[in-house]
């Protein structure tokens, strides 16, 4: 449990029975994935990974995120996830829930 950086923002409640955690992207992204991912990856310039999933069974009511950035590096793991939070704030409008992980790249 200690070094997870991984939070759970809910912004209504949730009537979706199934939210639970995908490790594996869909063979063919949904629009509203696509969507995420080229917002972050738009937001977060130095990103070297990028993961989204629906969770919600596929209604884009919930979203599972991981995003490994360089932004990260040297802040707290609240400030990475207010981080994506903030660049997400548009799309999170239309969301009842969203998973966030986050990580800073490795600096070479």
């Amino acid at each position: 449990m200690y070094g997870t950086k991984y939070a759970i923002w809910r912004f209504a409640v949730s009537s979706h029975p199934r939210c639970c955690l995908n490790t594996e992207a869909p063979p063919e992204l949904t629009r509203g994935e696509k969507n995420l991912i080229d917002a972050l990856r738009v937001k977060f310039p130095g990103s070297t990974s990028v993961q989204v999933a629906d969770i919600s069974g596929g209604c884009g009511a919930m979203y599972q995120i991981s995003i490994e950035a360089s932004e990260f590096t040297g802040k707290s793991t609240l400030q990475q996830q207010r981080m994506v939070y903030k660049a997400l704030s548009e799309e999170i409008k239309e969301m009842h829930g969203l998973q966030i992980k986050t990580k800073p790249s490795n600096s070479s």
